[in-house]
């Protein structure tokens, strides 16, 4: 790799010049040439510093629980500890390591560890595929063809509270399109104005700044996508890595909602102009159960869409044709 240095650093220095402290040393290495009289000491204070916590020396700290190793001073105490001696952080520090919830009052955080044996991680209820099209095997770290991953638990506690965002909030699908490499990808909305993009493939990913700092799991918006859209088993939620049999199981079973120009010619009950049933049918905007709410519908292919997401796939097009949801056809609401 060449680097490329200022005209300053790369003429030769004259004899009364300062030794420079940027010379052809790499970036681990003390160049001699340092004036080490200018240098300030570290304070005894400074280089014995620890960001560790000091637990009170009555309490042991294990270097091993479960599948995970510890170092010195740095692990989980027993589950038998007299929590009450431990400060807030402490506590904090302690349920982090047992994947469980770190919010409350002392009291809160106390009573959750003395009660760890009856302890269950949260469990979020999600929207399942129809009982008739079951999903089949999933296999955690390595396929049947041998792909790999990384496996995320559905009680990660990141992972947990992007669920909750993703079943509970709004959103909008308004793009959808097929990548190259096999994927799809969707251009989603929330309640707020910004889109993002979403792809679902071997790799998942968002455009949304939350996935920036999530290494491990999805965001709400790749969750909402996989859930409603591809009505994904809970496993694959968190998984940022899909093994292509499960990416080609998702592309089967996923209820159709929206077709091509194409596929919609091909089938003469998308352009008969007949209002259909709206019986366990969705949304094809917020992809949910359309139900009882309000709805518009398609002059051609006779679908409906809740009216207040179609207002906002409408909004989104301005500047464009406005085109149905579910057959592309020029957009004209049938009164019913």
């Amino acid at each position: 790799m060449s680097v490329s240095l200022s005209s300053e650093l790369s003429s030769p220095p004259s004899l009364t010049q300062e030794p420079t402290l940027y010379s052809d040393y790499g970036p681990d290495e003390e160049p001699q040439t340092q004036n080490r009289a200018q240098a300030k000491p570290k304070t005894k204070s400074a280089s014995k510093k620890s960001t560790f916590l000091k637990y009170p020396t009555d309490i042991q700290r294990l270097t091993r629980r479960g599948l995970c190793t510890y170092g010195i001073n740095t692990g989980p105490v027993p589950d038998d500890t007299d929590w009450a001696k431990l400060t807030v952080p402490m506590l904090k520090e302690q349920l982090a390591m047992r994947e469980m919830p770190d919010d409350g009052k002392k009291s809160v955080l106390v009573e959750r560890l003395e009660n760890l044996s009856t302890y269950k991680p949260e469990v979020v209820a999600i929207r399942d595929a129809p009982d008739d099209k079951p999903f089949g095997p999933i296999f955690k770290n390595t396929s049947s063809n041998g792909e790999k991953r990384f496996f995320v638990d559905t009680a990660d506690k990141s992972h947990v509270g992007s669920v909750k965002k993703a079943m509970k909030e709004d959103m909008f699908v308004i793009k959808q399109s097929n990548d190259f490499d096999g994927g799809v990808s969707m251009s989603i909305r929330g309640t707020g104005p910004d889109t993002y993009e979403v792809t679902i493939g071997a790799k998942t990913s968002c455009t949304c700044s939350s996935i920036m700092f999530r290494p491990r799991s999805n965001c709400k918006h790749i969750i909402y996508v996989l859930t409603h859209v591809f009505r994904a088993p809970a496993e694959l939620l968190p998984q940022r890595t899909l093994f292509s049999e499960e990416i080609e199981r998702l592309f089967e079973r996923a209820p159709k909602v929206r077709f091509t120009a194409a596929e919609a010619s091909q089938d003469p009950s998308m352009s008969d102009g007949i209002a259909k049933s709206k019986d366990d049918k969705s949304c094809p905007v917020c992809f949910k159960d359309i139900g009882e709410a309000e709805t518009v519908c398609c002059t051609k292919c006779g679908n409906h869409a809740h009216s207040s997401c179609f207002d906002v796939y409408t909004h989104q097009q301005t500047g464009w044709a406005l085109t149905c949801a579910v057959c592309q056809a020029g957009w004209s609401n049938l009164v019913v």
